[in-house]
């Protein structure tokens, strides 16, 4: 059977293929360690510090701004 190229899988920021030297799992999406950053102030995350919402990554304290914030309703009088 004949090698297939462009078969690794895609990263879920970037889109390029990420081979195992450079991949990092979060949510069952893979992502280069480069890539793997908080979408609002680009801090590098790693598995112990990132939070995911709809396959996008943050750090804690945007996800508590951008995600936690925006999905708490107030209740109506």
């Amino acid at each position: 059977m004949p090698l297939k190229f462009g078969g690794a899988e895609k990263c879920g920021i970037c889109q390029k293929s990420v081979y195992a030297a450079e991949r990092i799992e979060a949510g069952n999406i893979p992502f280069h360690k480069l890539c793997f950053k908080c979408r609002e102030c680009k801090m590098s995350l790693n598995l112990n510090n990132y939070a995911q919402a709809d396959s996008i990554l943050y750090c804690k304290k945007h996800y508590q701004s951008e995600v936690v914030a925006k999905n708490t309703q107030t209740p109506v009088l």
